[in-house]
């Protein structure tokens, strides 16, 4: 008998096989209608052509004229990734410098168009083999996919997914910026002004408002979508790590991406969502290829000083994105660049010092612009760290503000998508074992480069779990350093290679079990009846102020679309860091939540508006006492200043 022609061909077959199951685990948690899940695919097209249309654009030129010729085998898949730091960082700069967002924008997209114009110019275009191409750019679309299952086959519109709480602070912050200077205060949006524990993490907005501008979408639908397209493209970053700093052949980078680039809780942190360390997340691989490329003996002097400029570009990104990872990438380019000193000593390399980087006053007066535009995301960054290390010293629990909104230790074996039993346990082992195996074949400096940081991740794993209240920053730091010890011991299971088909079998069988328990898992936190909230209030009469009657936390997303008329609360959400509305028993309107209570003691007449989350009364005008709402939001820091929120 003739075998069908795709599995005479073991790609293709593998390519269907990889769709198939995709396919089973979009059936699987598809629970209404099947129409239903076409519902958001529209909007899904039109976030991604925007994302490709400005990091494509902004990207383009700049890897065209700054990547080293080692890596351009690959070039075109640091496009996107390169274009989604340059962008945040351009209008980040365009922003301080009073440059109205909308110009900014026009600025942003063209120049990147004059830069690649240029580029292409000089260098004509990538040799780019489709081959060399296809492989990873399916895989990323599989990850993408995955990431978005919550969104289009359980919740069926497009709208935050999860349970993080950040998510409301971060797409009003994304909104504030498109109208707003970067440290002003602006009462006509959600979320006033910048998040003031935020203050590092302006260019990752600005990136994020430009996709909504160009999908011309809300930000609060754009956000699942970008953030599984940056998470999926962390995925490219270790297929690059494997292939580069392994010398990994082509298929074992391949299974490396797929194993560490679905790891349960890398996965964990954009669908709940974890906007910012998500971005931090996404520059790390990137960051470690090309400083690993930089340390390199052999490379010319201006490939090594255009290699710094794009290593600056990630590292820039991923410092203010995420902070505390700042550590990750710098313990092992810090070793791998002493260990491999003397090696381009030995090779005729000159060694960068002192001398090259201080050439008098004159030679650092770029510097000066710079750090101008960058000093406020910069000091943000620095204070971030500083407060983080003392949070983390011992003898005492952490602070309530470092805790997050997680509120629990995770199962260990779940950073590494093994289930938490004891055979978890036993393929825990199995991964260390097999990451060591990979460490000893590799080149000296990686080995005590990698190796140092991902003994040093688990150490200070333990460390945490011991501290009182510490799995928030456990939880952060292992979803970082998990990723990597998969796809270290996935390119172990390959040294190995009589029994590697069978251990990675297994490791397979284990992601399986972990991706389905962790998507069952997942939260919902924006439903349609709090997105008609808007035009609920786009009903009422201007100026008229409503009462949120309901659970605390419910009132940040209900209080984010009621954005447009003064709103407040008898019980706001007090002592967190998110913005909560004023104090007042008096207002012209009250919402209750869930719609079944009872009719509120203040309320008179019947329900006025009524969908499956809230009901909506006029307050009784007797009801005593001023009345204190307001469009402004309070948190701690600006009631510490002297703002009241009554």
């Amino acid at each position: 008998m003739t075998l069908p022609a795709f599995l005479r061909r073991p790609r293709l077959a593998l390519a269907a096989a990889l769709l198939i199951a995709l396919a089973v685990l979009c059936w699987h948690f598809d629970f209404r209608p099947h129409h239903w899940a076409l519902r958001p695919i529209p909007n899904v097209l039109r976030t991604l052509l925007a994302i490709a249309v400005v990091f494509g654009l902004a990207g383009f030129g700049v890897v065209r004229l700054l990547l080293p010729d080692k890596l351009k085998r690959y070039e075109l898949l640091w496009v996107l990734p390169a274009g989604g730091c340059v962008a945040g960082l351009e209008l980040t700069v365009l922003g301080f410098a009073a440059v109205p967002y909308a110009i900014s924008l026009a600025l942003v997209l063209l120049g990147g168009f004059a830069l690649s114009a240029y580029a292409v110019r000089r260098n004509g275009w990538p040799e780019a083999e489709a081959v060399h191409l296809a492989w990873p750019a399916y895989l990323t679309l599989i990850i993408l996919a995955i990431t978005l299952i919550p969104m289009v086959f359980v919740q069926h519109y497009d709208a935050v997914t999860g349970t993080g709480s950040d998510a409301h602070v971060a797409t009003g912050v994304a909104q504030f910026l498109k109208h707003s200077y970067p440290t002003s205060v602006n009462l006509n949006q959600p979320i006033n002004q910048m998040q003031p524990t935020w203050q590092s993490k302006y260019p990752i907005y600005y990136a994020f408002a430009a996709i909504s501008s160009v999908s011309a979408l809300a930000t609060w639908q754009v956000m699942p979508i970008l953030i599984g397209t940056m998470f999926a493209l962390a995925a490219i970053g270790l297929f690059l790590l494997a292939l580069e700093m392994f010398s990994a052949p082509v298929t074992v980078a391949l299974l490396a991406m797929a194993f560490a680039g679905l790891d349960r809780m890398a996965l964990h942190t954009p669908m709940n969502p974890y906007f910012n360390q998500t971005w931090g997340y996404f520059a790390m691989p990137f960051g470690m290829v090309l400083g690993w490329t930089l340390v390199q003996p052999g490379l010319s002097s201006g490939a090594r000083k255009t290699t710094a400029g794009l290593f600056v570009i990630f590292a820039l990104v991923m410092v203010l994105a995420y902070p505390l990872a700042a550590p990750l990438p710098a313990v092992p380019l810090i070793a791998l660049a002493i260990a491999n000193r003397h090696r381009r000593k030995q090779a005729g390399d000159h060694v960068l010092g002192i001398r090259d980087l201080y050439r008098g006053r004159r030679s650092l007066i770029w510097l000066v612009p710079l750090a101008a535009a960058l000093a406020i995301p910069i000091a943000g960054a620095v204070d971030k760290i500083v407060q983080a290390i003392r949070e983390l010293l011992p003898g005492q629990p952490v602070n309530g503000s470092w805790r997050g909104d997680v509120t629990h230790y995770f199962a260990w074996n779940w950073f590494f998508s093994l289930p938490d039993s004891p055979l978890g346990y036993v393929l825990f082992a199995l991964i260390i074992g097999l990451a060591v195996m990979a460490l000893w074949h590799a080149p000296r400096p990686l080995a005590i480069g990698l190796g140092g940081l991902l003994l040093f991740g688990l150490a200070f794993g333990v460390y945490l779990r011991h501290l009182q209240d510490a799995y928030y920053f456990e939880f952060k730091l292992l979803a970082f350093v998990g990723p990597l010890i998969v796809l270290t011991a996935i390119i172990g299971a390959w040294r190995l290679r009589p029994y590697a088909a069978p251990l990675v079998a297994v490791l397979a069988v284990a992601l399986g079990f972990s991706l389905v328990d962790q998507l069952d898992r997942n939260g919902y936190q924006l439903g349609q009846p709090t997105v008609a909230l808007s035009s609920w209030a786009a009903a009422l009469p201007p100026n008229a102020s409503i009462r949120l009657d309901m659970f605390p936390p419910d009132q940040i997303w209900a209080g984010y679309f009621l954005d447009a008329r003064p709103v407040c609360s008898e019980a706001p959400l007090l002592d967190t860091d998110y913005p909560h509305v004023a104090i007042s028993r008096k207002a012209d309107y009250i919402i209750t939540s869930p719609p079944t209570l009872a009719r509120p003691a203040d309320a008179i007449g019947p329900v006025l508006r009524y969908n499956d989350g809230y009901a909506l009364y006029r307050e009784n005008p007797n009801v005593p006492g001023p009345s204190y709402c307001t469009r402004r939001r309070f948190d701690r820091l600006y009631t510490g200043l002297g703002y009241t929120p009554y």
